[in-house]
């Protein structure tokens, strides 16, 4: 088989796997948050952290030398980024307070009119968030497998208050997930809230996860990039308007008709008299 082929093949494989498969979060809670993440087939634990294993070959003098000595080029590097910055800033700065006021202004009002308009510009990015979060949520898939809340407290009252909190609060973010995506239960679900009048703090027994399609996020990624950029496209800068030209100079002063006097109004009088 030909070598092009082969890559053709490979790439072709690679988007078809990227697009069917799903990445689920596992998320527990009972004496400590558990956060695990399965994908690809591999399950990846990122809560509670494993706790660190130090390697001794690491630290041999040699080996703590050489981290040395790139750390202390790296903050070299970095010192010289820093003052070459201040550099390039001061530079600026001394060329702006060189221009004239006219000037500044001048280069104000070509950065300003180059700037799309603002109301134009808060259309698009909610049109396109709207675009992305639809489609994100239509390919989202939430799992309920138990919500155990015991809610406890120093007193009656405050146990109440927070038991009521957390009821108005869980509700209607369920309904939420329910409207918008897609909220999944097992046949032995189990959720329940319940004030615990014995206990002195609130106690959770959380089982959830969500899961979500890689190819899913990427074509809404896609598509509402690609609605920004025709959208940024079709929006026109405001143009400039001279300041100097105002709309009161550039209309016509309005001629007044004046009534001729009376004087005016007579015939002219010839010069050369007429003799007897």
């Amino acid at each position: 088989m030909p070598p092009a082929l082969i890559v053709i093949g490979c790439i072709l494989a690679f988007f078809v796997l990227l697009f069917t498969v799903r990445v689920r979060v596992n998320i527990k809670m009972k004496d400590e948050l558990e956060l695990t993440v399965i994908a690809f087939g591999a399950r990846i634990r990122i809560l509670p952290k494993k706790p660190k294993k130090y390697n001794l070959k690491k630290y041999t003098l040699k080996k703590i030398q050489k981290r040395d000595e790139k750390a202390a080029l790296k903050a070299q590097k970095k010192a010289e980024a820093k003052a070459k910055k201040k550099k390039e800033k001061a530079e600026t700065k001394k060329k702006a307070n060189a221009l004239t006021k006219e000037q500044k202004k001048a280069i104000k009002a070509k950065k300003k009119a180059s700037r799309p308009p603002i109301p134009d510009m808060i259309s698009l990015f909610k049109e396109v968030i709207g675009l992305f979060f639809g489609r994100f949520f239509s390919k989202f898939h939430f799992h309920v497998a138990k919500i155990i809340i015991k809610v406890g407290g120093s007193d009656a009252a405050k146990i109440a208050t927070t038991h009521g909190a957390i009821c108005a609060a869980l509700s209607p973010t369920l309904c939420f997930i329910d409207r918008h995506s897609n909220l999944h239960t097992k046949r032995r679900t189990v959720v329940y809230i319940e004030p615990d009048f014995t206990s002195e703090k609130i106690s959770m027994d959380i089982d959830v996860g969500f899961s979500l399609s890689l190819g899913g996020v990427l074509s809404a990624a896609i598509k509402a990039g690609w609605r920004f950029i025709m959208g940024w496209t079709q929006i026109k800068p405001t143009p400039p308007t001279d300041a100097n030209n105002s709309t009161s100079s550039q209309k016509p002063t309005p001629v007044v008709n004046q009534t001729p006097s009376s004087s005016e109004l007579k015939a002219p009088q010839d010069d050369t008299k007429t003799e007897n």
